[in-house]
């Protein structure tokens, strides 16, 4: 009877859940349709849209963004949006991309874009986009009257088809322009609104304190958005979700404010009736569980007989055991003592015959074909959930079959009902995985040889083309500045900024080289690290020792791991500038007949042991598949100090056969 309970219980609880689910699935549908929306009205806007990364590189562009380019969108992506701006304005423009990221506020510039079929003066206004860390633009043509009238009119078709409510205030936050949507939604005429302050919606509903942290974000962050509860003109309250952005004028003074808004209503009244309907459901249940309660008394007295409960009991066993040989794992249920009390068909076809080994525990300690003394190890899990030391067990493993060698994942758990201690045993075939992932870490490896392979290319065409062509321009401008230092006083100082520029222009392209690939490299690994240790005490004012037990080992490391120690090294002191805040910071390297052995320390705050999983630690994830794709091992610790973090790897000299796992 309290089986019957609690089924009826749980069904009042499917109901309830049933219905949350439904509001929720419709809600998604509406965030799909707005996402859709959103997509689609990028895609197709008459404006050109770009997205750029930190290096000006192109990272997402609209239709309209293609054909001002006259490029194939896909042939776009990874471009450098610098190529299509006119020389003349290069200089400007990447001091332009530098100040929007730097500053994080919108930024309006104007060049020529040769590339450009139009033709003619773009005006590009930028913004910085912290979640994809990202540079936003929209590009628009500055051309004659005539088109600019055009393009206006087309914006205005926009606004006045939108469903969503537009407002125009001038920099005194005074109404200057309306779209219908405006009027649909509040009820009030453009001529009503324009020359007001737009809290005249809001009736008095929110504080002064209010908007004056509306203000403060949008000096702080160049944008707002949030929920407002504002009166239309009949009296009627209703909840908007507005967005006000500020709009600048060439010299990034604020200009206009844009506010969007839509009405959020029925929305915020569906939620409220799911909550309303939350709460009567809860009741409900209440009500019905005091009713289960008095029935169940009364039927604990007409309770079935021994043999209908034992016929019950050999049912639910008998759906146990179908339902545990339906599945395609290696299910064993085993005993307090470690036999076997039942194991499905999947058991029995791997074990080959109609039951397997009774002593479960001696078949994993006896059989040979379990690798790498997994079978103890997994004996000694199931002891462990049998004593009630560990709740669960996980075990990786390899195990030979006739055609070979496969993965198994096992993961035993503990059942204990009223009856006797039942430990489950499911072994999970993860041989395919295994694989896959093997196949991706040889993929990643790959991908790394030819991204350096491509870094060295591109630093030896800078160092052989611009590297020669600046150091030719650099003695045709220093012989300039020695023939007019007498005679033309004026044009030398002109010919000396220019000589400064030309130098300038070289130490950063010397720096890109560096960047792109270390010319220390070219003198050896040892040559390579000691440089990276010198720039990094330079960089970053924090002491560097840099300890090489044998210098010998360097003619023992080849090719194929001199680039990525140098990496790793890299990456490590790269970890240890910016997050550590430690003042001291040592790399040691050594090597035996096998592997080279590094360590990378500092004595800053240490790391938590779950962080390197976490989304700011995508370096020691990269360091840790690069040295797992090399068949090394990575183990993240502290020094021996006990304070900072230490990381310590160990790679063998020569590539790991390919082997799954």
């Amino acid at each position: 009877m309290r089986q019957l309970h609690e089924l009826q219980v749980s069904q009042i609880e499917l109901e309830m859940q049933n219905v949350a689910l439904a509001e929720l699935e419709r809600l998604k549908a509406e965030f799909e349709s707005s996402r859709d929306l959103y997509a689609q009205l990028y895609e197709q806007a008459p404006v050109s849209y770009f997205s750029l990364a930190r290096d000006g590189v192109i990272t997402r562009a609209n239709a309209a963004a293609s054909t001002l380019l006259a490029r194939d969108r896909r042939s776009l992506l990874g471009l450098s949006f610098e190529q299509f701006v006119a020389p003349q304005a290069q200089a400007l423009w990447r001091r332009f991309l530098a100040s929007v990221f730097d500053t994080g506020a919108r930024q309006v510039f104007e060049a020529p874009l040769f590339a450009s079929p139009e033709g003619g003066a773009m005006r590009i206004e930028a913004n910085y986009d912290a979640d994809s860390d990202s540079a936003r633009m929209m590009v628009t043509q500055l051309g004659d009257e005539h088109e600019r009238d055009s393009a206006l009119r087309r914006a205005f078709l926009i606004l006045d088809t939108i469903r969503e409510g537009v407002m125009v205030t001038d920099r005194s936050n005074r109404i200057i322009s309306v779209n219908p949507a405006f009027t649909a939604i509040t009820g009030y005429q453009a001529e009503e609104a324009i020359g007001r302050d737009p809290r005249f919606l809001g009736a008095g509903t929110h504080p002064p304190q209010f908007y004056e942290v509306m203000w403060r974000s949008l000096r702080q962050d160049g944008c707002w958005s949030g929920e407002l509860v504002n009166q239309r003109r009949n009296g009627e309250r209703f909840v908007e979700s507005l967005s006000i952005t500020p709009m600048r004028a060439s010299d990034g003074a604020t200009s206009h404010f844009v506010g969007v808004f839509s009405d959020i209503t029925e929305r915020k009244l569906a939620e409220a009736a799911v909550r309303e309907l939350h709460r009567e459901l809860d009741q409900r249940v209440a009500e019905r569980t005091s009713e289960l309660v008095g029935a169940n008394q009364h039927l604990q007295r007409e309770m079935f007989e021994r043999e209908q409960a034992q016929l019950a009991l050999r049912d639910a066993e008998h759906f146990f055991h179908a339902t545990l040989d339906s599945l395609p794992d290696r299910v064993l249920v085993l005993d307090r003592a470690g036999f076997v009390v039942h194991a499905n068909q999947a058991c029995m076809r791997f074990a080959g015959h109609a039951t397997p080994q009774p002593a479960y525990l001696v078949f994993c300690e006896t059989d040979p074909r379990w690798q790498g003394g997994a079978g103890r190890q997994l004996a000694d899990g199931i002891r462990a959930v049998i004593a009630g030391v560990s709740a669960t067990h996980t075990l990786e493993y390899a195990f030979a079959v006739a055609d070979g060698e496969r993965w198994w994942q096992a993961r035993v758990s503990r059942f204990l009902g009223e009856g006797p201690l039942r430990v489950v045993v499911a072994h999970t075939d993860m041989t395919e995985r295994k694989l896959m992932e093997q196949a991706l870490r040889q993929l990643a490896l790959h991908l790394e040889t030819v991204k350096e392979d491509e870094r060295k290319r591109i630093s030896r065409d800078i160092h052989d083309e611009l590297g020669q062509n600046l150091l030719a321009l650099r003695i045709d401008v220093s012989m300039l500045s020695a023939r007019t230092q007498a005679a033309h006083p004026r044009l030398h100082r002109r010919v000396a900024a220019a000589l400064d520029n030309v130098d300038t222009t070289i130490r950063s392209v010397r720096g890109i080289m560096n960047e792109l690939r270390p010319m220390a490299l070219d003198l050896g690994l040892q040559a390579a690290i000691e440089w990276q240790a010198g720039d990094f005490r330079k960089r970053s004012g924090i002491e560097c020792h840099l300890l090489i037990r044998d210098e010998a080992l360097f003619a023992a490391i080849g090719s194929h791991l001199e680039i990525a120690l140098f990496r790793i090294v890299q990456e490590g002191l790269a970890n240890i500038m910016h997050h550590s805040q430690a003042n001291l910071a040592e790399i040691e390297l050594s090597s035996d007949a096998c592997a080279v052995h590094l360590s990378i320390s500092d004595n800053g705050r240490g790391i938590a042991p779950n962080q390197p999983r976490g989304q700011q630690c995508f370096g020691l994830i990269g360091i840790a598949e690069r040295v797992n794709g090399l068949g090394g091992q990575f183990k993240i610790g502290t020094p021996p100090s006990g304070q900072g973090c230490r990381l310590s790897l160990q790679i063998p000299l020569q590539p790991p056969p390919h082997r799954p796992g």
